[in-house]
C-alpha cells in the first residue's frame, strides 16, 4: 500500500464530540497542567451532551467544565484541583447538589485499571490500597469498587481494582500523521495506557505531520497508528493548560477561571462567554487574542 493509499483518520472537532453518546464513559487524558484535552470539553459541553462518565488520574480545569456544565455527572480520578490556585469549586457545588458522583482511587490504581482494560482482563491486583481507608469505606460502588481476597499463591490478602473498558479514550499528543501514528513529548502519564483501554479512540494533536517525518524518528511515536480511530488536529487545544514544547500554560486565564467559579455566577458567566459564547475552538481562540496565545508559544529547548 503506498502512502496515498493510507487511510486518512482525520475528522473534525465537531464530527468527534458527536461521536459521543449520552451515557458513555471516556478514558480522559493528560495530567495535571500537560496536554489536557480542554477544546474537547468545550465541544462536549457546545453540544449538550449528558450523563458521562469520566475515567482519569488528575485533570483540572476540564473536570472543572464538565461538572459544572452537567455534561459529566460521574468521575472516577484520584483527585482534582486547579493545582497552585485551590480548590475545584464546579466539582465540590455538584457533589454537594447531588448532580455529581466522585469516586476516589489511588493514581497507581486508576494506572492500574487502565492497563487491566488495555490487557482485556477484568481486574488488576494492587498491594498499595490495603493500607487506606478506599478499602475500609467503599462509598459509590460498594462491592464494585473493589475487591480483597486471599492470593490463591500465597495466602496473603491482596485488593483487586476492576479493570476499564470505556466507550472511547480521548488523548492530546503533540503530533500525529493522517493514519494515526502519535508522538507525545515530555510527561505522557497514564495516556498509554489509557489510550489502549477504550473501545474507539480518539486523538486529538496540535501538528499534523507526514508518516515519512513519523518514520525518521519512530522512538517518539508512543501511540501508533493501529490503535487510532480518529484524529482531530487543531492548535492549542489544551489552552489555559499547557503542552510541553508547544506553549506554556496561561497564568492569567486560569487565575481568573479560578476566581470566577468561586461562585455559580461568576461560573456561568466564564461558560456563556468562553464555551457558549463563540461557535467553535477558533472562536475561542479569537476571544482569547492570538498576540496572547503567541506570548505562550514555548522556547526550545526548555518546553515551555
Amino acid at each position: 500500500m503506498t502512502e496515498a493509499e493510507v487511510e486518512d483518520k482525520r475528522i473534525t472537532l465537531s464530527e468527534a464530540a458527536k461521536l459521543v453518546s449520552d451515557g458513555d464513559g471516556l478514558f480522559w487524558g493528560g495530567f495535571g497542567y500537560q496536554r489536557a484535552p480542554i477544546a474537547f470539553a468545550h465541544e462536549l459541553v457546545r453540544q449538550k451532551k449528558r450523563d458521562l462518565t469520566v475515567y482519569t488520574c488528575g485533570s483540572e480545569v476540564d473536570l472543572e467544565i464538565m461538572a459544572g456544565a452537567g455534561v459529566a455527572t460521574r468521575y472516577e480520578i484520584a483527585f482534582s484541583a486547579i493545582e497552585a490556585l485551590g480548590l475545584s469549586y464546579n466539582i465540590r457545588r455538584r457533589v454537594s447538589e447531588g448532580a455529581l458522583q466522585v469516586e476516589d482511587y489511588s493514581n497507581l490504581a486508576m494506572a492500574l485499571r487502565f492497563l487491566g482494560g488495555a490487557l482485556n482482563v477484568p481486574f488488576m491486583p494492587i498491594r498499595s490500597m490495603m493500607g487506606t481507608d478506599m478499602v475500609r469505606l467503599r462509598r459509590y460502588r460498594g462491592d464494585d469498587k473493589l475487591k480483597v481476597i486471599d492470593c490463591p499463591f500465597t495466602g496473603e490478602k491482596i485488593c483487586l481494582v476492576p479493570s476499564l473498558q470505556p466507550e472511547f479514550s480521548v488523548v492530546h499528543v503533540q503530533r500525529v500523521d493522517k493514519t494515526g501514528n502519535a508522538q507525545i513529548d515530555g510527561i505522557v502519564g497514564e495516556d498509554l495506557e489509557g489510550a489502549r483501554c477504550g473501545k474507539k479512540l480518539i486523538v486529538l494533536a496540535e501538528e499534523l505531520i507526514d508518516t515519512a517525518e513519523i518514520r525518521t524518528s519512530p522512538d517518539k511515536t508512543k501511540i501508533p497508528a493501529m490503535y487510532v480511530d480518529y484524529v482531530v488536529v487543531l492548535p492549542y487545544i489544551a489552552h489555559p493548560m499547557m503542552c510541553h514544547d508547544y506553549y506554556d500554560y496561561d497564568l492569567e486565564h486560569l487565575m481568573m477561571f479560578h476566581k470566577l467559579t468561586q461562585t455559580e455566577e461568576g461560573w456561568q458567566e466564564y461558560l456563556d462567554n468562553y464555551i457558549l459564547g463563540v461557535d467553535n475552538h477558533h472562536g475561542y481562540l479569537d476571544l482569547v487574542g492570538w498576540e496572547h496565545l503567541h506570548k505562550l508559544r514555548a522556547t526550545k529547548p526548555w518546553g515551555y
